[in-house]
């Protein structure tokens, strides 16, 4: 009996220490700030989807702009981060395990509301293709909105 509990003892342990090895070992990533900075064009798809207290139907709006820009900057504030449009707020840092990716997450309550914005940005630098996936989720107490945009876009030429 007492070699069978050592035996699942020694397991757990081994198994404790093995996981706690693959975490600390972090996935290398390139950097792809100096290739990503610049301005974009392309469209981008809106989808609203509210739904107030009172009615027992969502709202739904949906939207696809054309000719739109995005400009991304790198952060002065924090490593491995770019800004989005150049609002601070609008902050998104490299994926530990995807090199082109950078995403955010944010969570907040306000007086009336509380709610998560998401950010995933997508680089693709063989094409310069650039797409950006924001969400923006709140529940209020008037209701609930679902608000949903990508923008899908090429990096513009550099004029010198």
């Amino acid at each position: 009996m007492n070699q069978l509990l050592l035996a699942c003892l020694l397991s757990s342990l081994f198994l404790l220490t093995s996981c706690e090895k693959e975490e600390l070992n972090p996935v290398s990533t390139q950097d792809y700030r100096d290739q990503l900075i610049g301005t974009y064009q392309g469209s981008t798809s809106y989808e609203d989807i509210a739904t107030p207290n009172e009615r027992t139907e969502p709202i739904l709006a949906k939207d696809r702009l054309l000719n739109q820009k995005i400009e991304i900057t790198k952060s002065t504030t924090q490593a491995n981060a770019l800004v989005i449009n150049g609002n601070v707020l609008n902050i998104v840092t490299q994926s530990k395990s995807d090199k082109d990716k950078y995403d955010d997450i944010f969570l907040y309550s306000a007086q009336d509301c509380s709610g998560k914005e998401t950010y995933t940005l997508s680089f693709f630098p063989e094409t310069q293709h650039l797409v950006l996936e924001y969400k923006h989720d709140r529940t209020c107490t008037v209701g609930v909105l679902n608000q949903n945009s990508i923008f899908d876009g090429f990096k513009e030429k550099a004029i010198n």
